[in-house]
């Protein structure tokens, strides 16, 4: 029988056990609401195993890499048949956090040889708990009032500084034959006698998340850059001096480069070209470095010898400009989420370049054209990186002394094998909101 027919199965009892069917006017009444529930809640992933045992809740799957330090990967494991373990006492269940460097095709693996390379792999024993059970995070508190104590069981994962963030390099259009080259996390939660045992994989969950940088403010100066050009039977160079605004932007800002041309040459500048240039560096066994125009820009000058002019321009760079663009480098992408430009990789003393993965950077590159062949290229590097994402403020951040989440409204979103969102409609359980899907 098909793969299909045995997940819908699995979830039909599921839902049957919990109690969770419903008449068809009760899901149209709650289709029309789900949309207003899921604002007042808080966004919970879900995903469970398929044969039932165990199911994984995330509160976020992007965790934010802020220099001096990186959000924790929390979580909780629920175990839904707790008798099966007390009869079973040999079987565990292990949560594992792994970054694994992809640099070659599926399809491409011969005689056992896969082409990925693991950066970073973490693991640890969830379930029997050892100790007393401790949440790190506002999320897991809520989870565990909603889901219960008995079955619920939070983990969290401190990420050491360091480690490579999410990216992606951008496969052919259309090309949905593999998984894209890149950095990517999976979160599994797995049942084993041994941690280091090959688990059944009807009883493992995995789920795609990404770790993705914000740049700190800081004092850092603006970048700038002069130049003096001397071009052949002129006496006097042309001098130019270019500046932005700041040195660190944010995914689809604005850029904005002042320069201040001096034209005391006998020559005339005639055309400006300025573009945004991303450099990837590939570091495993050998360096590989790959550039690409990512945003690109003319404007016609007319900058006469005994001359001064100060303009400014302004670039933007963004993906949709560039989704035809293979090996471009991109954020970590979790299935058919949309992403953005890679942002720039900031090392830190302790990292490596083979610990890295892949190395972004990005520059601005001026060029002006002059008359009679001449030429003046000039380069300003920038720091391209994210906000600070709205989970942080308030899910995030550690559990005060005093908790109100028995106030608080969880909305969960059901995730099926392949890491997609199911569709379904909010109802109530316990006093929790979450969201069900039915068998087709």
């Amino acid at each position: 029988r098909s793969k299909q027919w045995y997940q819908r199965r699995v979830r039909e009892h599921y839902f049957k056990q919990t109690n969770l069917s419903m008449s068809t006017s009760e899901v149209k009444d709650e289709k029309k609401d789900s949309k207003k529930d899921a604002k007042d809640g808080t966004r919970v992933f879900k995903k469970m195993c398929l044969d039932g045992k165990i199911s994984t809740y995330i509160g976020t799957r992007e965790f934010v890499d802020y220099v001096g330090h990186i959000d924790p990967v929390a979580g909780v494991l629920l175990v839904n048949e707790i008798e099966w373990f007390t009869d079973n006492t040999e079987y565990k269940v292990f949560a594992e956090i792994t970054a694994t460097f992809r640099y070659g095709r599926d399809d491409l693996d011969v005689l056992g040889i896969n082409f990925k390379k693991d950066l970073y792999t973490d693991a640890m024993q969830v379930f029997p708990v050892r100790g007393v059970p401790f949440c790190s995070t506002k999320i897991q508190e809520k989870l565990l009032k909603k889901l219960g104590n008995e079955k619920a069981f939070p983990f969290t994962f401190e990420l050491p500084a360091g480690i490579p963030s999410s990216v992606t390099l951008q496969p052919v259009k259309n090309d949905q034959s593999s998984k894209p080259c890149g950095v990517e996390y999976c979160l599994r939660t797995y049942v084993a006698k041994d941690m280091h045992e090959t688990p059944n994989r009807k009883q493992v969950v995995d789920l795609l998340i990404k770790k993705i940088t914000h740049a700190p403010e800081s004092s850092a100066p603006q970048p700038y850059i002069e130049s003096a050009k001397n071009f052949m039977m002129s006496p006097n160079p042309l001098h130019v001096e270019a500046r932005l605004d700041k040195e660190r932007y944010i995914h689809g800002e604005t850029i904005y480069v002042h320069i201040t041309t001096g034209n005391q040459s006998t020559r005339a500048v005639k055309k400006l070209r300025l573009s945004v240039k991303q450099i990837a560096n590939i570091c495993l066994f050998s360096n590989a470095i790959y550039k690409c125009t990512v945003a690109s820009v003319e404007h016609d000058l007319n900058v006469q010898p005994s001359q001064t002019t100060a303009q400014t321009f302004s670039i933007r760079p963004l993906l949709e400009e560039n989704k035809d663009k293979r090996g471009l480098a991109l954020d970590g992408q979790i299935k058919s989420e949309d992403t953005n430009l890679a942002s720039s990789t900031i090392a830190l003393p302790i990292s490596t370049r083979e610990s890295l993965g892949i190395v972004v950077k990005y520059i601005v590159k001026i060029e002006l054209l002059v008359s009679m062949g001449g030429e003046v290229k000039l380069e300003l590097p920038f720091t391209l990186s994210h906000p600070i994402p709205e989970h942080h403020e308030e899910d995030m951040e550690p559990i005060p002394a005093a908790s109100d989440a028995t106030t608080d409204n969880i909305n969960l979103e059901l995730l099926d094998e392949s890491g997609v969102k199911s569709s379904g409609h909010v109802s109530s359980m316990n006093g929790m909101k979450t969201w069900k899907r039915y068998p087709n």
